[in-house]
């Protein structure tokens, strides 16, 4: 008896071809949106890291200078430093300096937490803002009279900033210097400091902190 082959069963190659050729662009589809969302993620988490580094910018500023404290500082040779506030866009040259930083300015502040004053240390510590390369730092001293074991501790607050630079607002006018030293009391601490910079992604930045003597 003969056999008939059942031309229904199964499937021919041409179309086992263009099932493969489907598939193979939905695959290609789904790879590339999936590309496409984990690179906006990561350009999503990228702008939230920068956006959060420019609010930490703005809201130290703010603190620091607002607590300004009309207090000399001694450096680690033991005399009195011949400044209270100091500030020049060009760098200050400060005892400690090292030659690849531009120190923007200085100054001592009040507000130092210690809950409880479960350490013997005082609420005043001294603070410069610096640049180094491209990377705009705050460098903090634990006591404002220093000796060489003084602990300092650095903040990088940008890692890439161009065009960094400060100013200070004495009177109507911004100025690229300030110096309030001991014992002159007819040299006042600025009423403001302007701190500005490019940023990647977000260009031409500019913070204004008001001091003490600006709120005075």
């Amino acid at each position: 008896m003969a056999v008939t082959a059942d031309k229904s069963a199964g499937f021919s190659l041409l179309e086992v071809l263009i099932a493969t050729f489907v598939f193979a662009i939905i695959g290609a589809i789904s790879v590339a949106l999936m590309a496409t969302t984990l690179t906006a993620r990561d350009v999503n988490e990228e702008a939230l890291v920068r956006s959060a580094a420019i609010d930490r910018v703005r809201v130290l500023l703010r603190e620091d200078l607002g607590q300004l404290a009309d207090r000399p500082v001694r450096g680690p040779d033991g005399f009195v430093r011949d400044y209270i506030f100091a500030g020049d866009n060009a760098g200050l040259r400060l005892e400690g300096g090292a030659d690849n930083e531009r120190i923007l300015f200085a100054f001592t502040r009040y507000g130092r937490a210690n809950p409880g004053y479960v350490r013997a240390r005082s609420s005043l510590i001294h603070v410069e803002y610096l640049v180094r390369g491209e990377q705009l730092i705050r460098r903090a001293s634990d006591y404002p009279d220093m000796t060489g074991e003084t602990r300092q501790s650095e903040q990088v607050l940008s890692q890439s900033a161009q065009a960094i630079a400060a100013e200070f607002y004495f009177g109507v006018n911004w100025r690229s210097q300030a110096q309030r030293r001991p014992g002159r009391d007819n040299e006042a601490f600025p009423r403001a400091v302007r701190l500005r910079y490019t940023a990647p992604g977000f260009g031409a930045l500019e913070f204004v902190a008001v001091t003490p003597e600006g709120l005075s």
